[in-house]
């Protein structure tokens, strides 16, 4: 586990004596270092420690901040007690859980997800793009970095790029907004008294289609929970046009997520998880759609 003792001593107004605090690490953290951290008997803060490669996942730490900040503010995110310049900071722990992999959800909830992602969509503008393409062809280059020590990848290297180059993209429409661009269910936490957006660490200012993309296609949206999502998010939208979109944003948000696993593969080749999820997610219909295609 991380020694945490600096960062305690950076944040002792808001903490009581060390040896009172009971810390726990959260499973669920993939990407970095997550911690409970329990006094009084009463889970109180959430710390998070990055410990991603932030060159080669084109990660802003700046900006991911002040998206958080703003969205505390807006009450969308739980309120951040304590942060500092790397990207470490403490935010308030709230009891409401996150969605499991398989949701299904009702209208409901839907149209919360819809009004939390609009109150996003208005925070103040950062200066960190976020175009999924762009994005895409940034990991595989860091990729192609690893081969001179890792070329029993380039295979791998060489499916994805195919890929991509097949992937029919979107012209947006829209000004950039500020975006979240990875609300997966496990970044949404909610239940009948509020609704949190967490993890804003891919935030940019992008197309706000892709974030109901990926919550088309990360929490298992039917066709009609799809139109009653862009209802929710803005009525004006021309639907076919919209659902035509999203379906292409699914598409790119698939191959970002398995080119993210193989990079996180090669940049933390002590992870036993990231390999076993990349092999895994390529090999399912149900999370590769691009399955069909390369076998036919």
């Amino acid at each position: 586990m991380t020694n945490l003792t600096a960062y305690f001593d950076k944040m002792a107004r808001i903490l009581p004596e060390p040896n009172k605090i009971q810390v726990t690490l959260f499973e669920e953290g993939f990407s970095n270092k997550v911690y409970r951290l329990d006094w009084n008997k009463v889970t109180q803060i959430v710390l998070r420690v990055p410990a991603l490669d932030e060159v080669a996942f084109s990660i802003n730490r700046q900006s991911e901040m002040k998206v958080l900040l703003a969205a505390a503010k807006a009450e969308i995110s739980p309120p951040v007690l304590w942060h500092d310049d790397q990207g470490t900071f403490a935010c308030q722990f709230v009891v409401q859980p996150s969605l499991g992999w398989d949701v299904m959800h009702s209208n409901s909830s839907i149209k919360r997800i819809a009004n939390a992602l609009a109150q996003a969509h208005a925070l103040p503008e950062v200066s960190h793009p976020f175009c999924i393409y762009d994005l895409i062809e940034h990991y595989l280059q860091s990729i192609e970095s690893f081969l001179p020590t890792r070329p029993d990848v380039q295979g791998e290297l060489l499916y994805l790029r195919r890929l991509f180059a097949n992937l029919p993209r979107v012209e947006s429409s829209y000004s950039p907004v500020v975006c979240h661009n990875d609300l997966n269910p496990k970044n949404v936490l909610i239940d009948d008294d509020a609704i949190w957006l967490i993890d804003w660490e891919y935030t940019g200012m992008g197309d706000p289609l892709f974030d109901l993309a990926v919550v088309t296609r990360s929490h298992n949206l039917t066709l009609e929970q799809q139109v009653y999502l862009i209802e929710s998010y803005d009525g004006s939208l021309d639907k076919e046009d919209t659902l035509k979109k999203i379906a292409r944003y699914s598409l790119a948000y698939s191959l970002r997520e398995m080119t993210w696993l193989l990079l996180k593969h090669l940049t933390t080749p002590d992870d036993p998880e990231a390999w076993p999820f990349y092999v895994d997610f390529k090999a399912m219909p149900s999370l590769n759609p691009f399955l069909e295609t390369v076998e036919s």
